[in-house]
């Protein structure tokens, strides 16, 4: 009778221990699942974090690259049509060297002195250095000069560059002979192409340049170089 009522009983506890089984068993799925899920949500975000750090990487590396605008300072010259200006464009145009100051006048001295040979020269000298305001000089030997007492027995014009420099060129009137040459300071003060004889016709290439101090001393500074013809 006992065994009869302890049978039921045991299954009722068998049931009831199944029964709690399957709770603990849906409890634990269902604790697992909302772990999984956010473990889910938490790498999502984590995936989410890592690409705008990746974005933002690209952005600040794109400001890096920014530089500030170049401003042209030659506006480069439009070729017209049909025509190649390749060459002067590409040239950098710079300014001009300061010319010496007796650049011109050495145009006007060989102009002088091509025309020694024509009659009245004597008068177109002495109007060429009043006009130009030329000292007029004598040959003192040592590469220093005196005045001269005029203009046809003057060995040399000095043609005032600026301040106490002048340039110095022989004087058309008298041809250069040996004479001259030996020591009357043509081989002292210029670069010639004399060899012997006569020559009657100067052409300066560039003048020499001295200074004169106040005490009235001549000082070189630089030779000058003539070519000379016979004619």
């Amino acid at each position: 009778m006992e065994e009869t009522m302890v049978s039921p009983m045991l299954s009722i506890m068998n049931f009831l221990s199944l029964g709690l089984g399957v709770v603990l068993l849906f409890a634990v799925a269902y604790l697992w699942s909302s772990n999984a899920n956010k473990s889910a949500e938490l790498e999502r975000i984590r995936a989410e974090v890592t690409r705008m750090k990746n974005t933002l990487s690209r952005l600040e590396d794109k400001v890096g690259q920014m530089r500030e605008p170049t401003v042209i300072s030659e506006v480069l010259q439009a070729e017209p049509f049909g025509l190649d200006l390749s060459n002067p464009s590409s040239q950098i145009i710079t300014p001009l060297a300061p010319q010496d100051p007796w650049i011109s006048f050495v145009d006007e001295y060989n102009k002088l002195a091509d025309l020694m040979k024509k009659p009245g020269q004597q008068m177109r000298c002495e109007k060429f250095v009043k006009e130009n305001k030329l000292r007029i000089l004598t040959y003192g030997g040592s590469m220093t000069f005196r005045p001269a007492i005029d203009v046809k027995d003057s060995g040399y014009w000095a043609f005032k560059c600026e301040l106490d420099e002048y340039a110095i060129f022989p004087n058309p009137m008298n041809p250069c002979d040996e004479e001259l040459y030996e020591h009357g300071g043509m081989n002292d003060i210029f670069a010639l192409n004399y060899q012997d004889g006569i020559y009657r016709k100067y052409i300066v290439k560039s003048p020499a340049i001295f200074n004169l101090d106040p005490e009235g001393g001549w000082q070189m500074k630089k030779p000058g170089v003539v070519d000379l013809e016979r004619k």
